[in-house]
């Protein structure tokens, strides 16, 4: 099975996410989709200066927590960019 692996921007200090493991087990399960995003629910803090940091959800499921530096600014744009003002 593969890792729960959620990636932080350089600033954050408190994060919310979803198990993928608890979303696959109540797919398998056939649960209501809002009763399985609802126990899925993983949330809390991290220290600024971790670079890596591990949470747990209520079934007991590991969460790696990373933090990924922002790409460098773009030197040319292109026509079909998304240009924001």
């Amino acid at each position: 099975m593969r890792a729960n692996l959620v990636w932080l921007t350089p600033s954050a200090t408190a994060f919310s996410c979803l198990c993928e493991r608890c979303l696959e087990a109540a797919r398998a399960r056939g649960g209501s989709f809002a009763e399985a995003v609802r126990l899925a629910s993983v949330r809390g803090t991290v220290a600024l200066e971790s670079t890596v940091a591990f949470a747990h959800c209520a079934a007991g499921h590991e969460v790696v927590l990373r933090r990924v530096e922002r790409p460098p600014r773009l030197r040319r744009t292109h026509e079909r960019q998304l240009q924001l003002r």
